[in-house]
């Protein structure tokens, strides 16, 4: 028995497409997709907490800033890797997204980084183009978009 949970329909030319067939939904699963969900909902509730002060004395307050910033992206993805995973159930879209999160920590964090402490410091606020840098790299942005994305990439094989 299928459910129709999560899976979605859409109008193509008259005919309808399954976008994403999935077996009946699981405890566990649902368990998964609520927990990430409460993860991602917690860390934006305590994105303003500087997590170093709990740790060392340091004072450099561009340390704070990078330190913070790095803890929030890492608990954002993981969060998003774990409703990724829960909710497609696909090891491909799951290692997709864990190339997406190596990317977004090991490349974009650091250059949006180097940007932001460079040219403003460690303020909270910035200019219009690096608040975008930021809410496309910190946020969970990236892992979103990608929810999105697969879904018409199946579409686009369905239709082939």
């Amino acid at each position: 028995m299928r459910s129709s949970l999560l899976c979605g329909t859409i109008g193509l030319n008259g005919c309808s497409v399954r976008l994403l067939d999935q077996p009946s939904i699981s405890w566990t699963r649902l368990a998964l997709l609520a927990a990430a969900a409460f993860g991602l909902m917690v860390v934006f509730l305590f994105q303003d907490i500087d997590i170093l002060q709990f740790i060392t004395d340091a004072q450099s307050p561009n340390l704070h800033f990078a330190v913070n910033r790095g803890v929030r992206l890492l608990m954002n993805d993981i969060c998003m890797l774990i409703f990724i995973a829960a909710w497609f159930q696909d090891r491909a879209v799951t290692r997709l997204a864990v190339f997406i999160q190596l990317v977004d920590f090991l490349i974009l964090l650091p250059l949006y980084l180097l940007i932001k402490l460079t040219w403003e410091g460690d303020s909270e606020i910035s200019s219009p183009l690096l608040s975008q840098f930021h809410r496309l790299i910190v946020n969970p942005t990236l892992m979103i978009l990608l929810i999105p994305a697969v879904y018409f990439q199946r579409l686009m094989k369905k239709d082939e």
